[in-house]
């Protein structure tokens, strides 16, 4: 099976950016006050949306939320992992 790398790579970011938001948050939960915790959270909650939404242009849906478009489903359009050759 052929993987594209950049297509891997991107995915990476992605979730190296999901995790620090996870971490984040539980700080968050201890620490609602900290300013500067509020806005790393924001700046990566865009650094998400938009590595998201490159993903999604170039290889279809991440999620079963993305998928739904105004008139069709999108996320049986793409090759299933296995499919992939």
């Amino acid at each position: 099976m052929i993987v594209d790398k950049s297509r891997c790579e991107l995915l990476h970011e992605i979730m190296a950016v999901d995790f620090k938001l996870y971490d984040l948050q539980l700080y968050l939960d201890t620490h609602p006050f900290d300013e500067d915790a509020l806005c790393m959270y924001q700046n990566l909650v865009n650094d998400a949306d938009e590595l998201t939404e490159e993903y999604e242009e170039k290889y279809g849906p991440l999620t079963p939320k993305s998928a739904a478009g105004n008139c069709e489903w999108k996320w049986i359009k793409n090759p299933w992992p296995w499919e992939r050759g």
